[in-house]
Order: C-alpha cells, then sequence, then structure tokens
C-alpha cells in the first residue's frame, strides 16, 4: 500500500481529524513562504551638469582649478566624493559649509558630533571592617583607554593632490522611495542570461521623487589670502527599481559595480517562520493527539 492510498484512507475515517491538521499547517506553509521573501531596492542616478562615464556610471565635474568625481556603488549605501587640485596653488575644502542637499534638506559634509570607543579594565571591592551588612562601601579602581574622532572642518588639498572619503547613508532613503512610488512590471536579464521579474518606474529631472545637490565650498591660497570659491554638481533618481527574484551578485549593473547603482537588499519573514511555526506545530501536535478523539 503506498502513501497515497494511506492518506485517502485516513481521510475517510478520520475527516475532522484531517481538516484539523490541515488547517493548523497551514500557518507552517505560510511561514516558510514569507521566509523566502527578500526584496532588493535599487535606484539608478543620472547627472544633470556632470559628465557620466557610460561604461563605469560614474560621474564627474571638471573645471580649471578641480576635478570632482562621484560613484554610488559604495557597499553601504554611501556616496564616494573624490577632489582632486589641479592648479599649483594649495585648495583649502571647507567641509562645515558644504552640504548636500538631499530633496531640499541640507546635510553637511562635516560630522556633528564625535564619536569615543575604549574600553574598562577595573575591579571591585567592599570595605567592611565591622562584618555588618550596613554602609558597605564599593570602590572601582582601574582605567579607560580610547580615542576620539573629531570631525574636520577644512581638508588641506596640496597643489596636484587630491582628498577623497565616503558620505551619507542612503540606505532608508532608498527603501522609502522605491516603495512609495508606483511602479510597473517589466522583466530583465541576470548575468546567466535568465530572465526576472522586476518593478520599475523611470523618471526625467524634476519628475524625479528623489533629488541631490552636492554644494561644496573651497578656498585657493593665494599670495597669502583666501579666495573662497563655491560649486555644486545636481543629480536625480532615473530609475527605482525592486526585486526578489535574483540576488544582488547577479544583477548585471551591480556585477560590473557601476558608480550609478545603490542597492539595499531587505530579507522578510524570519521571525514569522520562527514563531509561527512554532505554533503551528503545537497546534498539530494537540490535534493528532488521540486523547481529543476520545
Amino acid at each position: 500500500m503506498n502513501n497515497d492510498s494511506i492518506t485517502v484512507i485516513v481521510a475517510l475515517k478520520y475527516p475532522d481529524l484531517m481538516r484539523k491538521v490541515f488547517k493548523m499547517l497551514m500557518p507552517i506553509y505560510c511561514a516558510v513562504f514569507l521566509s523566502a521573501c527578500s526584496s532588493n531596492y535599487l535606484m539608478t542616478f543620472n547627472g544633470e551638469n556632470v559628465k557620466k562615464d557610460e561604461d563605469k556610471g560614474t560621474f564627474s565635474f571638471d573645471n580649471d582649478t578641480l576635478q570632482i568625481d562621484y560613484s554610488f556603488a559604495d557597499r553601504d549605501g554611501r556616496i564616494y566624493l573624490r577632489i582632486e587640485n589641479k592648479i599649483d596653488k594649495p585648495i583649502l575644502w571647507d567641509l562645515k559649509s558644504s552640504a548636500l542637499v538631499i530633496n531640499g534638506k541640507a546635510v553637511g559634509y562635516s560630522a556633528e558630533k564625535a564619536d569615543f570607543n575604549g574600553k574598562v579594565n577595573a575591579s571591585v571591592s567592599n570595605i567592611d571592617t565591622r562584618n555588618t551588612t550596613l554602609f558597605n562601601d564599593a570602590w572601582v579602581n582601574g582605567y579607560i583607554k580610547g580615542s576620539v574622532s573629531l570631525p574636520k572642518d577644512v581638508v588641506l588639498i596640496p597643489p596636484h593632490a587630491y582628498v577623497d572619503g565616503h558620505y551619507f547613508d542612503f540606505k532608508n532613503d532608498v527603501k522609502a522611495i522605491v516603495r512609495s512610488s508606483r511602479k510597473e512590471k517589466v522583466y530583465m536579464y541576470d548575468m546567466n542570461g535568465e530572465s526576472y521579474a522586476v518593478k520599475l518606474a523611470r523618471f526625467e529631472g524634476a519628475e524625479s521623487p528623489y533629488s541631490l545637490r552636492s554644494y561644496l565650498s573651497y578656498s585657493i591660497l593665494e599670495d597669502g589670502k583666501a579666495v573662497p570659491k563655491t560649486t555644486e554638481q545636481r543629480f536625480y533618481a532615473a530609475q527605482l527599481w525592486q526585486t526578489g527574484a535574483v540576488a544582488l551578485n547577479n544583477i548585471i549593473e551591480l556585477y560590473n559595480r557601476r558608480g550609478d547603482v545603490v542597492a539595499v537588499k531587505e530579507k522578510k519573514g524570519q521571525g514569522a517562520m520562527i514563531v509561527g511555526g512554532a505554533l503551528a506545530l503545537t497546534a498539530v501536535a494537540a490535534a493528532i493527539d488521540p486523547k481529543e478523539e476520545q
């Protein structure tokens, strides 16, 4: 007798029990399904007053004094900025007077707080000379050491040198903007040539729901004087896409580390599988308990 025959006999003989088991197993199936769900949120940028390398996806602004390069391909969802001094005079980049304007809100390039990292190595002793539990004193002896990273308000860029760094965090913005935007279903191809489903939205310029303005303030040191200058580069989200049908590493744009794409991965349903699955298993055990049928 095979398993299918056994299932039919049990279903005919104990219909109420089978209905109970089926009802209690549904949360397990739902939990397992949810645990397998994950969403990839991606944002592709275009620039308005910058040159774009179409092969690498990076952006560049160039004048007689500076070359400024941007990339959004950082793994932590940050923007990479590189500033090169092209002249024979030193340049001072004023971070405190520079900002990234995100949808109209200015966020400074200079940090507003100092983080301290350290450790304590200590011992605790109780002083009790009268053999009583009253008025015991606790003394802590030890030391603490660490380092403080202070914000740099001004950065010197010597002649024909450059500085670079990673700034801000776009992860939450990417998820929020992609989720809230109206998208259509399309299909793309991954690194293996397999098609996968994507929810996609496209925008041009002022229509974009996400815009950036990188406002930089700097000074040229000349004859003992600082000549102030400013420059601004503008970007906007041209594509918003969401997919859970492919791993991030298999998306062509990310595999090639294009500088115009930022991606965020979000896993869902892990807690639902653990809690819901445990409750469902307990309920099933109760459902098939012979005491219940008596």
